[in-house]
């Protein structure tokens, strides 16, 4: 995709984000309208805070969290993102590669786009960010938002805007209804092409 984006209302803007793993919808849907988005790997990492390690999908059984072990530092408080390994226990990368085939493996899209995301669930990725960053690369380049290179252009603001939840074609809705809030993943294999267009609704009215 050549120029800016359509989606893209504060051009002279980047979006300060810490890292996440498999990010909502609403991320991206933020992501979206700025000029750039920049992933933030020297803030310390937060216990509370447990997006980086942690998505939800929806499969058939219902909603489903995900969660990444990681491997515990001498010190959590004085332990940078930047610096956060992933465990390998339990093997967690087939147990969640086996998830997301389930839930949406009967979806339009996930053909189309399984084999570039699963080399992030092959094992192997030493740290949080690596895998992290795997990721969102994936889901940027399906979303046709500017990738991260890591530079700030313009202002940078922390602030994520309000994002209104669309409802979109989900493959489990005649089974739960529209659930709102989920991983990016579930737009895009629900979605393909047309998730841009569901980003630029849930903005719509910011400004």
């Amino acid at each position: 995709m050549s120029g800016i984006s359509p989606l893209v209302r504060f051009p002279d803007k980047t979006l300060v984000l810490p890292p996440a793993y498999c990010g909502s919808i609403r991320r991206y849907a933020a992501i979206s309208i700025y000029g750039g988005a920049a992933t933030d790997l020297t803030l310390r990492f937060n216990k509370r805070e447990k997006e980086c390690h942690r998505c939800m999908i929806e499969g058939s059984n219902g909603v489903q969290r995900l969660t990444v072990p990681l491997e515990k530092p001498q010190e959590w408080h004085s332990t940078r993102l930047q610096d956060v390994k992933v465990s390998t226990h339990g093997k967690w990368w087939h147990v969640h590669w086996e998830a997301i085939c389930s839930a949406y493996g009967r979806t339009p899209f996930f053909e189309y786009y399984a084999d570039d995301l699963q080399p992030a669930f092959s094992g192997g990725i030493e740290l949080l960010a690596d895998l992290d960053g795997m990721i969102d690369r994936f889901c940027r380049a399906i979303l046709g938002i500017p990738q991260d290179d890591g530079t700030i252009t313009g202002e940078a603001t922390h602030t994520a805007p309000f994002i209104n939840d669309v409802e979109y074609y989900q493959i489990w809705a005649e089974r739960f209804g529209f659930t709102p809030g989920l991983s990016v993943l579930d737009l895009i294999f629900n979605m393909g092409p047309e998730s841009p267009l569901v980003l630029h609704a849930m903005t719509r009215g910011e400004g």
